[in-house]
């Protein structure tokens, strides 16, 4: 699984993930929505800040037990 840095949305300043891409040192901010429920999403989608930017690294989700190679056992 991949971990994708958190920036900054330049419209609405919420923490999005910063996808790269093949401008060097530049990261696209990731498609999101204003609110939940809305059908449109941010102006500020999909526009390129520095990777200088970045505020945090997204955490990578722990692998479901099912791709375990060995069953947990209790001693």
């Amino acid at each position: 699984m991949a971990k994708l840095p958190r920036v900054l949305c330049p419209v609405c300043n919420d923490p999005v993930a910063g996808v790269p891409t093949r401008r060097l040192g530049m990261l696209s901010v990731h498609d999101h929505k204003r609110t939940p429920r809305a059908l449109v999403l941010c102006p500020g989608s999909m526009t390129h800040v520095p990777a200088a930017d970045a505020i945090a690294v997204q955490e990578e989700l722990p692998e479901p037990a099912a791709e375990r190679a060995e069953a947990p056992t209790l001693f």
